[in-house]
């Protein structure tokens, strides 16, 4: 099959699910194009072909036997083009958190099958539209989202690590605010210990605690950055699919999320991480506050994640999703 994929940019973010996608079904012996603009940019090691255009217009789309647009404005032009069945990639539901909310509602009303990545964003697609989609779940290369040796075996300082994206840069659903209180919180419990941070838009955020910068802007960086710490946090009100918590699972990272939605496919809270309610500061205080004291409870969690990630590939996504395009195919 030949593939078309227009798209904004490939950087961080959501569209790692789109470049791992793309390899994936490179690796499974289809055509795939990416089209974005000329100064679009590329994060991820790209292995489908890469073709620049001026602007993203349906006479600048090339034909294929499935379009698959993944953000609002990337679908006009090809549902316009008419230049192969047009699929649509939902990696967030955009009404709820983009201006243009009307013309981001109405990429969903065209008359094309609907991608969603996860039960919860299925379900409010369902609930925004009344049309029903196909969930295909993302996934990680365990191969490169591995364990290595904690920080804290050579400081003896348990590290909390954190991927910090800010309201300033328009991230007004990851609860920043939220893990800034509660560490301020924590540490008036238990003092001693580290915070590491990733800031993939350089937010510099004035925190009521010192915190570490790690700059991290490849997948073993990454990699690196979760395993390296004793537990990952995430707090964000909602997302899609969230991978962040899945990778750090992987890494034997023990994790601690906020019941976000998009992550309830892999999330069992007790299980493979904890599970807290969005915004509850309390609550993420004294959790992140037992995970610190109690190591058996860490540990157990880091190797119950790590074992369950392992049957969340890309693989098994590409799988399904050439399934569905072959049975679209079919129809």
């Amino acid at each position: 099959m030949k593939l078309v994929i227009p798209v904004v940019s490939l950087e961080t973010g959501g569209t790692r699910f789109i470049y791992q996608l793309a390899n994936e079904m490179v690796d499974k012996g289809h055509s795939v194009e990416i089209v974005l603009p000329e100064n679009a940019s590329v994060a991820w090691p790209v292995r489908a072909q890469i073709t620049r255009v001026r602007e993203l217009t349906s006479a600048t789309i090339p034909p294929a036997d499935f379009i698959l647009p993944n953000f609002y404005p990337t679908v006009f032009p090809a549902w316009e083009s008419k230049k192969g069945q047009v699929v649509r990639l939902s990696l967030g539901y955009e009404p709820l958190w983009v201006e243009e909310k009307e013309k981001a509602l109405a990429s969903y009303l065209i008359n094309a099958p609907i991608i969603a990545i996860s039960q919860w964003h299925r379900q409010l697609i369902l609930q925004g539209t009344g049309r029903d989609s196909t969930v295909i779940p993302g996934g990680v290369d365990s191969t490169v989202f591995c364990p290595y040796p904690k920080k804290s075996l050579s400081t003896g300082r348990l590290t909390i690590a954190y991927i910090l994206r800010s309201k300033e840069h328009g991230y007004t659903w990851k609860g920043s605010e939220d893990f800034w209180k509660a560490c301020q919180h924590l540490a008036q419990l238990i003092p001693a210990f580290d915070v590491q941070v990733v800031a993939p838009e350089g937010a510099n955020y004035q925190a009521p605690l010192p915190y570490e910068i790690v700059k991290a802007h490849s997948d073993s960086e990454m990699a690196h950055f979760y395993a390296q710490a004793d537990i990952f946090v995430s707090t964000s009100y909602f997302e899609a699919f969230s991978m962040p918590p899945l990778e750090a699972m992987a890494c034997g990272t023990a994790v601690v999320t906020t019941d976000n939605g998009g992550n309830r496919d892999y999330a069992k809270n007790g299980e493979n991480c904890l599970l807290v309610p969005p915004s509850d500061i309390q609550q993420l205080t004294l959790v992140l506050a037992h995970l610190l004291t109690q190591q058996n409870d860490r540990n157990q969690l880091a190797q119950v994640g790590r074992h369950f990630s392992h049957s969340w590939t890309w693989r098994q996504s590409a799988d399904k999703f050439e399934a569905l395009l072959l049975q679209l195919a079919r129809t």
